[in-house]
């Protein structure tokens, strides 16, 4: 303890100064339900349609979306060969580009063979 905790302890006592009055909780929790608000009791509402059917909506949407995207999927399975001959060309242009990168930069294949082995 420090010496001010000493002092106030000297000063005042170790008693509790905060009292609770007489029987205060002899009656406490009929007082607390007496004071609270009256709450009405409510009757569920029937659901309406758009609430009943909205399990089959959502199914429904869910249907749909497994069909486009099976359509799209057979559509562009069936695309792949004209897309085998467009990466033919882009391989060409990918060649000639490296060539032309390699004569730009002055490599020989001697050259470019070092660069790879480092």
């Amino acid at each position: 303890m420090t010496n001010e905790e000493k002092f106030i302890i000297e000063s005042l006592g170790k008693e509790n100064p905060f009292r609770v009055p007489e029987g205060y909780f002899d009656h406490f929790a009929e007082q607390f339900m007496n004071e609270l608000p009256e709450q009405q009791v409510t009757v569920p509402e029937k659901r309406s349609r758009l609430k009943l059917l909205r399990p089959v909506l959502m199914a429904a949407a869910c249907l749909c979306v497994a069909i486009f995207s099976i359509t799209l999927y057979l559509n562009r399975s069936q695309e792949v060969p004209e897309q085998t001959a467009a990466t033919t060309t882009t391989n060409t242009v990918d060649e000639t580009f490296m060539d032309e990168a390699a004569d730009y930069a002055m490599l020989d294949n001697a050259d470019i063979y070092a660069c790879l082995s480092e």
